[in-house]
């Protein structure tokens, strides 16, 4: 389980991985994993390329919400942790437009090859020995959410993507003292003798 910096390894976790597959050689060499929104970027001036890969959703990973609680070292009892799904929008941002496609053709076979993410990328605060695998899965997007969200942006659409990281599981920092154990199992029952 990971702390309160969770969300942010893993976004490093994806971007060490995008950088080490398809930037730091061949036709991408020296383009940027840029982790702000594509309209904070802009179009990068002279021909150079950028990759946003903008964090703008964070929702519960649905399935996990009622896990049990859990006994710590110390004996105390911990709530399960805070699972979540991290929603990421891929953006290529080039002047040319076919640059634009290869650049996210490129990213895109880089994070199907990491649908789960190795531990050569990890952070380490990602390596615990009760966590699963990160999953990284392409996001299928109706048109109108993907307007919806080049709407909210307040920019212009762009060729785009969205990928979701599942699950990341935040650890709680409370514990309580355990209430003393049941002693006496012995049911008893009596018969209803009359109903006024």
């Amino acid at each position: 389980m990971a702390d309160s910096s969770g969300i942010g390894h893993v976004t490093q976790s994806l971007q060490d991985a995008l950088k080490a597959a398809i930037f730091a050689s061949g036709p991408f060499a020296g383009t940027q994993v840029d982790l702000r929104s594509p309209k904070e970027i802009g179009t990068p001036a002279g021909g150079a390329m950028v990759l946003s890969m903008w964090l703008y959703r964070v929702s519960r990973f649905d399935e996990l919400e009622n896990a049990p609680p859990r006994i710590n070292a110390a004996g105390r009892l911990v709530r399960a942790p805070l699972p979540l799904v991290l929603h990421y929008l891929v953006t290529p941002l080039t002047s040319d437009e076919l640059g634009r496609h290869r650049l996210l053709g490129a990213a895109m076979q880089t994070l199907h090859d990491q649908a789960r993410l190795g531990e050569e990328f990890l952070r380490p605060g990602l390596t615990g020995v009760e966590d699963g695998p990160v999953s990284i899965h392409l996001e299928q997007q109706s048109f109108d959410d993907t307007a919806r969200l080049w709407h909210a942006l307040n920019a212009p659409y762009q060729l785009s993507v969205s990928y979701l990281a599942q699950y990341v599981a935040l650890e709680t920092s409370r514990s309580f003292a355990m209430g003393a154990p049941v002693l006496d199992t012995t049911a008893r029952y009596a018969e209803i003798e009359g109903v006024a």
